[in-house]
């Protein structure tokens, strides 16, 4: 199982505008095919407004790309329009990078 993860910035007093785009993303996942994302509010060292993760999970890496790369996602309407409101909510653009993408293992065990 892997889990990609696309951190977002946002500036400060828009972190709620921010989650309720990242919920219309998720929506937008979930209609082409994607299963297990989530948006996530974080707080790790953030400068100014905390922080929204938007994570993705799928069982493979191959799995991963096509939900990630979807051209039904990207280049419809919706998408476009979603990410012009986005970007007025940001504090820098959000990158989806490589090292991102993590495997989960099986669940630590106390030593």
């Amino acid at each position: 199982m892997y889990v990609s993860r696309l951190s977002v910035h946002t500036l400060r007093g828009k972190t709620h505008e921010v989650e309720e785009e990242l919920k219309k993303l998720l929506e937008m996942v979930v209609k082409a095919g994607g299963v297990k994302s989530r948006v996530l509010c974080t707080h790790f060292a953030s400068l100014g407004a905390p922080d929204v993760v938007f994570e993705q999970e799928a069982q493979d890496l191959a799995t991963l790309e096509t939900q990630i790369t979807n051209a039904n996602v990207t280049d419809s309407a919706d998408f476009q329009q979603w990410t012009t409101r986005m970007s007025g909510l940001l504090s820098q653009s959000p990158k989806r990078e490589p090292d991102r993408r993590f495997e989960i293992a099986a669940p630590c065990r106390e030593r």
